[in-house]
């Protein structure tokens, strides 16, 4: 599976624990876990690794953010 630098580097934030999903009225959007907007670059990034399996969304019911984790697949592209 070849993956271009921004996936690379976003998948790395993943694996960090850098990035949570929060479900808002306006829906999802891409956070950093310590504050602020992921950047366009960045979302368009995790959307390519979701559509591919290799993160996906740990749902927390009644939180406001849920993390974004690495599936089997995205830890061994990791």
């Amino acid at each position: 599976m070849v993956l271009v630098a921004e996936d690379v580097h976003a998948l790395d934030d993943v694996r960090r624990g850098l990035v949570v999903v929060h479900n808002g009225f306006a829906g999802e959007c891409y956070l950093w876990s310590v504050g602020g907007r992921v950047p366009l670059w960045e979302t368009q990034a995790m959307d390519r690794l979701r559509r591919r399996g290799l993160v996906r969304i740990a749902r927390r019911r009644g939180a406001p953010a849920s993390p974004v984790v690495l599936t089997d697949l995205g830890a061994a592209a990791a």
